[in-house]
């Protein structure tokens, strides 16, 4: 029994170094670091631990017509990694194999059935083993039933008995016991390459992120800049450590890095895995094409990856293509690497199409507000110079040249943000021609500071004046007075427009701040550009009594806008 000790521990050393040469392998590194098994992988599997049985089988020693042997341990180890098909492809090779060589052998049959009942128990207990901690437990405790088993079938079909029996004395305990520690040890050399592939995942995973957020200036403007593209290629292909990188639109390179393509231009055809991946909106890999495609020549040592840039929920708008060298630990860690990173810009396009449509929203209100013209306010203008021409030439003049000094502002400032004097020089020439129209009727002060840094909104205050002089106290026979005044203080500029009038009514304050203003552009526009450029808390405030109605706006002094002169 000794020496059955000592061959069954030599065997199971030999195995145990077997198993760890096979990790080191790519296809085994696959097989075993696939979360969906194809049937494709499963009989590569079955097959694998099937041949792991027969050197099992041939490593063993002869013992009373029989050979005592680890070979359950390829068999259950292909069975609790792979599942059912797996174990029974394993046992079938190894069992019949068993058969084979000792056709007629008075345990050949026997040793052929307890084997393929190995496979099946470890295939069909593969789930519950697997599953949560202890795992070698139940691994060695699953062993030690089929190896019991085993002993069990020789003892039922093995004739004549009594030989069958002095067998069973032999094996059993050195069989049982060191064979149920070899399929542990076993398994914890393939445990070691999930180990390691996780590890590699996670790894990958922080370099996504990494990545990601190194391109975020280059996506920021879309897919437009060659320029951009091209150093986002170099980054990803710097930061991966890959053989090459490249994006692309739908129908051309935009940019790409590494030497597979060192020979692109934007009219360089694109690849079959690129098509076929706009084609379907579905991340393809490809490790063989056609002789006239780009990667040819380059798929010998290495495989290619491409994921889809979707925008709006399913428009696949372009690609990225890597290429990653064959000996990397697992195909599988790369491509969900190559999707999660296209996921990421994918989203940072979008957000930047976001933000590109917000600054158009606001140039568009810009622009509404921009011709937002009154046309009586013009006529009016008009008739009071017209009054000016023949008694005071001189005066309508002066007149004339507020008037086009009051649309070269409206009609022609492209800025997004203006200095608070800046703004205060437009309103000056409304007022003068105001002035000019009412005369006495209109009183305006001003306490606007010299040197206030404050730069606001282009056309944000003078919407304001004009709906002050709109509702003041002209229409009771007394003078309408606007006092217009801007104080510094630590966090902010408060500019604050008052007048005399009756004020706005609680109604159209409610109005204004649930977005239900419906044409009452002018207030609404301006509160609606204070939240959308500062944030919710920075829209118009009001403060109304007896003969002094207020309009607050307050402008932050440290702006994170995108707004930009």
């Amino acid at each position: 029994m000794g020496e059955i000790f000592q061959n069954t521990l030599l065997n199971i050393s030999v195995l145990v170094l077997i198993a760890y040469v096979m990790t080191k392998l790519t296809m085994v590194q696959h097989f075993i670091g696939v979360e969906n098994y194809t049937l494709g992988n499963k009989i590569g599997m079955g097959i694998l631990f099937g041949v792991i049985g027969i050197i099992s089988t041939y490593l063993g020693i002869p013992v009373e017509g029989a050979i005592a042997n680890s070979r359950v341990i390829g068999v259950v180890t292909g069975g609790v990694l792979g599942g059912p098909v797996v174990g029974i492809i394993a046992a079938v090779i190894a069992g019949f194999h068993r058969y084979a060589i000792d056709i007629g052998g008075f345990t050949a049959v026997a040793c052929m059935c307890s084997t393929l009942a190995g496979g099946i128990l470890s295939g069909l207990f593969s789930k519950v083993i697997r599953r949560g901690n202890h795992q070698w437990v139940r691994v060695g405790l699953l062993t030690i039933f089929a190896e019991s088993l085993q002993m069990g079938i020789i003892l039922l079909i093995a004739r004549p008995f009594e030989r069958a029996l002095v067998l069973v004395e032999i094996v059993a305990l050195p069989m049982i016991v060191f064979n149920a520690c070899g399929v542990v040890l076993f398994l914890g050399v393939f445990d070691s390459v999930f180990i390691e592939q996780d590890r590699q995942a996670a790894k990958r995973v922080g370099r996504v992120l990494s990545i990601a957020d190194m391109c975020l200036p280059y996506f920021q403007a879309g897919l437009y800049s060659s320029e951009n593209m091209h150093s986002a290629a170099q980054m990803i292909l710097e930061q991966a450590g890959l053989t090459g990188a490249a994006i692309t639109d739908k129908n051309s390179f935009l940019g790409w890095a590494g030497s597979p393509f060192a020979d692109v231009t934007a009219k360089t055809a694109l690849p079959e895995v690129v098509r076929s991946t706009l084609e379907t909106g579905v991340s393809k890999t490809a490790q063989r094409v056609g002789n006239q495609d780009l990667l040819h020549p380059h798929l010998r040592k290495n495989i290619a990856l491409c994921a889809p840039l979707i925008q709006r929920g399913n428009e696949v708008i372009g690609t990225i293509v890597i290429l990653t060298p064959q000996t990397r630990l697992s195909k599988d860690v790369e491509y969900r690497f190559v999707e999660g990173l296209a996921q990421l810009l994918s989203t940072q396009l979008e957000l930047s199409q976001l933000e590109i449509q917000k600054k158009l929203r606001r140039k568009a209100e810009i622009m509404a507000l921009q011709s937002q013209i009154n046309p009586h306010f013009l006529f009016n203008a008009l008739s009071t110079i017209s009054m000016f021409c023949r008694e005071k030439p001189e005066r309508a003049r002066e007149l004339l040249l507020e008037l086009s000094n009051y649309f070269r502002n409206t009609l022609k400032n492209e800025k997004d943000m203006v200095s608070l004097y800046e703004e205060m020089n437009h309103i000056h020439a409304y007022l003068e021609l105001e002035k000019a129209r009412f005369g006495d009727k209109l009183q305006v002060e001003e306490e606007i500071p010299e040197g206030i840094v404050c730069m606001v909104p282009t056309l944000l205050v003078q919407p304001l004046v004009e709906n002050a002089i709109r509702h003041g106290n002209m229409k009771e026979g007394q003078p309408s007075k606007i006092h217009i005044q801007a104080v510094t203080m630590e966090k902010e500029t408060c500019i604050t427009i008052t007048d005399n009038g009756v004020g706005i009514s609680d109604e159209i304050i409610v109005r204004l701040y649930n977005n239900s203003m419906g044409e009452a552009v002018g207030l609404s526009n301006v509160h609606r550009r204070l939240q959308s450029i500062y944030g919710k808390e920075y829209g118009l405030r009001f403060h109304n009594k007896a003969g002094e109605n207020s309009v607050i706006i307050r402008i932050p002094k440290v702006v994170k806008s995108s707004l930009r002169n």
